[in-house]
């Protein structure tokens, strides 16, 4: 072998062998995973529904996998903020946005454009659960039925409050299209997450939402709120005096669905890595105490694969941008 031909040989064999390294600490880092905390970031404020089953999730997983997960809480924007956050984040499975339909599929029907593209910018790790809304008024409000809320909405001049999660997410899309349906007036009151919509809603400043099982409940058993009716084709077991919007005649997408939680982490995530979160996360919810929490709770536990979730996706995308136009609620 001459002198060039050594040397290009040996040049060669130097970047083969680097490659193989490089491929070989990935690889190797992968199977170490997790070796570090794992960030949850959450894009509504703390004492809400989704953070609820993040901190129940993590503290499972961190029981299970003896590794620490830290949920960071990162509100406003209709989820954009965190949906960003993690968007720029490594893609090494050590960030991981814990959220609900607003950053993924409703933001697209809300904004011409965005930041993060929802289905190119993310890995999609699998559904967590779907979550019951139910229409509730604070107490001092007349009507005790949900004919009467109609009936109390249509008079109200001006247009009757209602205090949303924020502008675009599940509940605003919800009042938007029952206020449609019924041909009253509204006004919608966005705030950052579902905690201080209720607590205004307690302090009478609103005159109805959309809340949760794990916020309503409590506050209905003690009379200082009303609950009227409930998404979904059931009644909920925690609630069962409650109708549905179903039972009620409904039948628009919106109100007589479940809104759902995901998790998905940034592009590029190395599959195996994706697919051990996933573990993780289907472990958590299996676990009894957590499967029983969460119900009580008004949650229903799923745990999908990526692939059934990346699915599920692309179809509400479609759908809900569809619905959003015939409400009116027309992107800025």
């Amino acid at each position: 072998m001459n002198r060039n031909a050594y040397d290009k040989f040996s040049r060669r064999s130097l970047v083969i062998a680097g490659a193989l390294f490089c491929v070989s600490v990935s690889a190797a880092a992968q199977a170490e995973f997790p070796s570090q905390p794992i960030r949850f970031v959450v894009p509504f404020a703390a004492g809400g529904a989704l953070d609820y089953v993040a901190r129940t999730l993590g503290a499972e997983i961190t029981k299970q996998a003896k590794i620490q997960v830290i949920v960071e809480n990162r509100p406003g924007a209709s989820g954009i903020i965190a949906a960003e956050n993690v968007k720029s984040s490594p893609a090494d499975g050590y960030s991981v946005l814990i959220t609900n339909m607003e950053s993924h599929v409703n933001n697209l029907g809300l904004f011409k454009s965005l930041p993060y593209d929802p289905v190119r910018d993310f890995q999609p790790v699998g559904l967590i659960a779907s979550a019951a809304a139910i229409l509730v008024g604070n107490g001092r409000v007349p009507a005790q039925t949900f004919s009467e809320v109609i009936s109390y909405a249509r008079s109200e001049k001006g247009g009757v409050t209602f205090g949303t999660w924020g502008n675009g997410t599940y509940s605003h899309i919800a009042i938007a299209s029952l206020a449609r349906i019924d041909k009253f007036e509204v006004v919608t009151v966005p705030y950052k997450g579902e905690t201080p919509v209720v607590q205004d809603l307690l302090g009478g400043n609103l005159s109805f939402a959309m809340a949760s099982v794990l916020v309503a409940k409590a506050q209905v058993e003690k009379g200082v709120m009303r609950a009227y009716a409930v998404n979904g084709d059931e009644r909920l077991a925690l609630m069962p005096s409650v109708p549905t919007f179903k039972e009620l005649g409904y039948t628009d997408p919106v109100l007589t669905m479940r809104p759902w939680f995901a998790a998905y982490a940034p592009a590029g995530t190395p599959k195996p890595v994706v697919e051990k979160i996933n573990g993780l996360l289907r472990s958590a919810l299996r676990a009894p105490d957590v499967a029983k929490s969460l119900s009580e709770k008004g949650f229903n536990p799923i745990g999908s694969s990526p692939a059934e979730h990346q699915r599920e996706l692309n179809v509400q995308i479609q759908t809900f941008t569809k619905v959003m136009r015939e409400i009116g609620i027309q992107p800025d």
